[in-house]
């Protein structure tokens, strides 16, 4: 392969790069920057139009994978056209500020922020004059001494809004403790009558409550003290354009719906959610009163209303069924309900939902411990399309309600996570749905039965999970990839199934499943077995365990120091997140040298990319045995030198896995897969 590779660029690379230098960038130019990065190392040629290229892209993604200074310093050159700019800012700080906040930029989104000082709003408020749409994940360092912490995120917060006044989206994901409370609120009249969308997470229900009032009133001093900035004697509407608002509160109460239902009258997306600490007192809580003050939002189409219960076990004591009625009575339109900590809601509340709003197409309820079958027992009957449907944590649901729920046949994403009595009958209606992509079965009561009524199924899926169904064993996982969602499944969850064995994972490499994120944590009979097994995935014949972005197995009884020597490269030369127990912690810091841009959980942390894109565009990229964006930006050495790492690896490692194959709960065929390993290594 190596010789291939020199013969081509002593060639000039072959048809492609006898393309005028012209259409090679304009190629390039359409294509994302990881793809981008796949082209440049083919060859010389190409390398320099992919540098070229960065200097005129209009977006700049780069979301999958945190970069360094050092690395972004040369992905992020000059570039008057660039538009779009999203970046995963993990290893980045206050240094980099100069190559983010670009005067040209339109939309700006910058995750994992935590290294970085409010000075990033200043120079976003500062230079970004043209944004439009703006995302911040926000945590910051201590500030200078000569100026308190809230004071300097005070005025960081007022420069980003005076200074991006065209912004039409905005949103801050931040601790509402960094900033001064008396002045928070105050500082949001800088707001841009533009915006259509808000995010905002963590903020006091008083502050909410003043900064959603009518009208925005000021005697023309400044907000702080020692601010330069200053707002004019006013009185106009408060966001009069917003038609989306989420907000994370400390407590969700009548006053706040009432604001917001009142003084927003172009909302058409409400998303609300809190988590007290203790009991709220009924002037702070939520109630008929104020559920029923939702209907003067008359645009409506999305509500969500959710009381986390992660840490405490606090409910919606103050609604029932009669505030619901009254709500779904005024609010018809909806197209999205969810729902979640309302412990007096019956069935009959319910019911109103799906009775009355007839255009509804997503239905999430969480923890609605009232709900029972009836609800759905003449959905039929009923003209509902629904989509998306989740029941979280309502025991109360048995196989009979996903039975009837099966005549919505559009239904896409079914999430079932906490519903104990659900069990195979259910699972054999909804392996029949000609549309589901996501299916969620935690705890559920199913069997090896129920997973061979899916493996034979015609359901598409492509996420998975079935962690803590204690029933299954290693038999229904062979039923499960028995069929045709060998073609269709990337996401799959088997954590916290006792019973599991390294025999299931060896079933699922044998398949050719191109398992995009897998995770196998707290399964005691899961070891190392299983990581060298997905060690030698194949993809289109390239990379060793190449498709696997993300990869749990946090506490799995096996895992020991053997597996860690198996995620250096060339193997999981695509993995990004990689879960593990704290047992192999020692050799932790090998692999972080050896794998700089793999993001290690140890502590029992949940891996939860949700929002993260694991879909097909990873495989446009070609398939290497390193990750081409990592190769280019690290200067990794030439195919010889890759060469004498993997023969070094496999002098290491041979013996100890040697060791491995001759235990008796290996597989015959685990032997055929490490045989092949080897072969093809010391043919290289």
């Amino acid at each position: 392969m190596a010789d291939g590779k020199r013969k081509m660029e002593e060639r000039g690379g072959g048809g492609l790069v006898q393309l005028p230098v012209c259409i090679l960038q304009s190629i390039l130019s359409k294509l994302d920057v990881p793809s981008i990065c796949s082209a440049a190392r083919s060859c010389k040629l190409l390398s320099l139009c992919a540098s070229h290229t960065l200097s005129i892209v209009d977006s700049f993604h780069l979301l999958d994978l945190p970069p360094t200074s050092e690395m972004l310093h040369h992905l992020l050159p000059p570039n008057l056209a660039l538009k779009s700019l999203k970046v995963d800012c993990a290893q980045l700080g206050d240094s980099s500020i100069g190559h983010l906040a670009n005067s040209q930029l339109e939309e700006l989104c910058l995750r994992c922020c935590d290294n970085f000082t409010a000075e990033l709003l200043f120079e976003i408020g500062r230079n970004c004059k043209n944004l439009r749409s703006l995302s911040l994940e926000l945590g910051w360092l201590d500030e200078r001494e000569d100026r308190p912490r809230t004071f300097i995120h005070n005025a960081g917060l007022e420069q980003l809004l005076r200074g991006c006044s065209q912004l039409e989206s905005l949103c801050l994901t931040f601790d509402g403790s960094s900033f001064d409370n008396s002045k928070f609120a105050a500082i949001w009249r800088l707001a841009a009558p533009t915006l259509k969308v808000l995010e905002l997470g963590y903020i006091l229900a008083a502050d909410a409550n003043e900064i959603f009032n009518s009208k925005i009133l000021s005697s023309g001093s400044n907000i702080f003290a020692h601010s330069t900035l200053q707002i004019q004697d006013h009185k106009s509407p408060a966001f009069p354009n917003l038609q989306k608002l989420c907000l994370v509160l400390d407590w969700i109460s009548d006053s706040v719906v009432g604001v917001i239902s009142k003084n927003l009258p172009l909302l058409i997306h409400l998303d609300l959610r809190d988590e007290p600490i203790e009991e709220p007192r009924a002037a702070m809580d939520l109630t008929n009163w104020g559920i029923q003050q939702i209907s003067s939002c008359s645009k409506l189409r999305h509500l969500s209303l959710v009381r986390s219960q992660e840490d405490f076990a606090i409910s919606f004591r103050r609604v029932n069924d009669l505030g619901i009625l009254l709500m779904a009575e005024n609010c018809s339109n909806l197209e999205s309900v969810r729902l979640g900590g309302f412990c007096r809601i019956t069935d009959a509340g319910f019911r109103a939902i799906l009775h009355r709003c007839s255009n509804l197409q997503k239905l999430e309820l969480l923890r609605t411990t009232q709900l029972t079958d009836l609800v759905f027992h003449d959905i039929s009957a009923t003209p509902l399309s629904l989509t998306d449907v989740s029941l979280i944590s309502c025991t109360l649901i048995t196989d009979f309600s996903i039975i009837h729920l099966a005549y919505c046949k559009d239904i896409q994403v079914l999430d079932l996570k906490g519903c104990r009595r659900v069990g195979d009958e259910g699972l054999k209606v909804v392996s029949s749905l000609g549309k589901l992509k996501t299916l969620h079965l935690n705890s559920s009561d199913i069997s090896d039965v129920g997973l061979s009524y899916l493996g034979s199924g015609n359901a598409p899926l492509l996420s998975l999970s079935l962690r803590s169904c204690q029933r299954l064993t290693d038999k229904g996982i062979s039923a499960l990839v028995a069929g045709s969602l060998v073609q269709t499944l990337q996401n799959l969850d088997l954590s916290n199934i006792p019973n599991l064995t390294d025999n299931a994972i060896l079933v699922l490499v044998k398949s050719g499943m191109q398992i995009v994120e897998l995770r196998l944590r707290e399964c005691p009979l899961i070891g190392d077995t299983s990581v060298i097994a997905l060690a030698s995935m194949h993809f289109q014949g390239r990379g060793y365990g190449s498709t696997l972005r993300l990869l749990d197995i946090y506490n799995s009884g096996g895992i020991t120091k053997l597996a860690i020597s198996w995620f250096k490269k060339p193997y999981f030369s695509r993995l990004r997140w990689l879960g593990i127990g704290s047992n192999v912690n020692g050799y932790m810091d090998v692999l972080g040298r050896d794998r700089p841009l793999l993001r290690i959980l140890w502590q029992g942390n949940e891996l939860d990319r949700g929002r993260q894109d694991f879909s097909d565009e990873f495989y446009k990229v070609e398939f290497e045995e390193e990750d081409e964006l990592e190769q280019w930006l690290q200067n990794v050495g030439n195919e010889g030198e890759v060469e004498d790492e993997i023969g070094q690896w496999l002098q290491e490692d041979f013996s100890s896995s040697l060791f491995l194959y001759q235990k008796e709960t290996v597989l015959q065929s685990f032997n055929i897969f490490m045989f092949h390993i080897f072969v093809q290594c010391d043919g290289k």
